[in-house]
């Protein structure tokens, strides 16, 4: 999202603002960050695509949250993990020929069909709703279907210890920042970063930067993970058992050097920017750029003036995306 305009109305360049504003949907009203231009020569307000997109969503995802209703990003987890196209899913589902795809593309769903939605994740049950509907479907491809749910509820998540340790499990809201937590993002995410910031104390100013910047500009964080205010400024929510875990499972590769008579873990990347969109990349890009001279004292110091650390710090608690995106101080 741009700073900056050009004014509709006049010559002028309109600047970017953000202010709290109430939005209704579906009979509700909800607290939300309105983004909208402001001309600096004739003060005209405006909106444009992406502003009305961002306040929009805001008004979505809290609802989502309140009412339980599946997410975008899990509506589409669903049918990767099953493999089946979304014509396919509607025609078990029973839903119109295009809905489930509608659903995908970011639609809110129904209460009716999102508590089916929600049957399905679990295999085992998805699996008993298709063999109640095998007469109806009469279709080559269920035996194949059936067999690859056979093979996931057999396999075993290599995530569900730590799952339960880190709150890798919690649904998207607004401490994660409305987006599905992820192992493999944010392991990118770091193997990007640490070309420039291999510690692990800055590399966590630098994922906290990254996702409330992602967040402030997209509505959605980038790793989906918790931010926690501590002493050294913020930090993700048990970032020692999860890096340790990256570590040992290989998806970041780390290792000691001697520094000033002690030793530090550094991280040895290895860049893979598939997993991400090109306004993900767009933000890792701001933040890399933006801090790439700084030490980690001058990118710690920063941490501590942001209204989010400020305000949480004195209870270390969990820094809500959706209260403190909208006010970062250093972008």
């Amino acid at each position: 999202m741009k700073h900056e305009l050009e004014c509709p109305y006049c010559d002028g360049i309109a600047s970017l603002h953000i202010e709290p504003a109430k939005l209704s949907f579906r009979k509700e009203e909800f607290e939300v960050n309105s983004y909208f231009y402001k001309c600096n020569k004739c003060n005209q307000e405006f909106t444009e695509e992406h502003t009305d997109t961002i306040t929009l969503e805001q008004v979505y995802n809290q609802y989502r949250a309140a009412h339980n209703i599946l997410f975008q990003s899990e509506i589409q987890k669903i049918r990767s993990a099953y493999n089946i196209s979304a014509k396919k899913m509607s025609e078990i589902l029973g839903f119109g020929i295009n809905q489930y795809r509608n659903y995908e593309n970011g639609e809110v769903p129904s209460e009716s069909n999102n508590s089916l939605l929600l049957l399905i994740r679990n295999p085992i049950d998805f699996k008993k709703l298709i063999e109640e509907k095998k007469s109806q479907l009469k279709d080559s491809e269920i035996p194949k279907i059936i067999s690859h749910l056979n093979s996931l509820i057999k396999s075993e998540s290599s995530h569900t210890i730590l799952s339960h340790i880190t709150n890798l499990n919690q649904r998207p809201n607004r401490f994660n920042g409305f987006a599905q937590p992820s192992l493999e993002k944010l392991s990118a995410m770091i193997n990007y970063l640490a070309d420039s910031f291999p510690y692990r104390v800055r590399m966590n100013k630098l994922l906290f930067y990254t996702d409330f910047l992602s967040y402030k500009l997209r509505g959605y964080s980038i790793s989906g993970l918790r931010y926690a205010a501590i002493d050294m400024g913020p930090v993700i929510d048990e970032y020692k058992y999860i890096f340790d875990f990256l570590s040992s499972s290989e998806l970041i590769v780390t290792n000691f050097v001697k520094v000033d008579n002690d030793y530090q873990e550094i991280i040895n990347n290895k860049v893979d920017l598939s997993l991400f969109t090109p306004d993900e990349r767009n933000v890792l890009e701001i933040v890399k750029t933006k801090f790439g001279s700084l030490d980690t004292d001058s990118l710690k110091k920063m941490s501590h003036e942001e209204v989010g650390w400020i305000e949480n710090f004195p209870s270390k608690s969990i820094i809500d995306y959706q209260k403190y995106a909208s006010l970062l101080k250093h972008f």
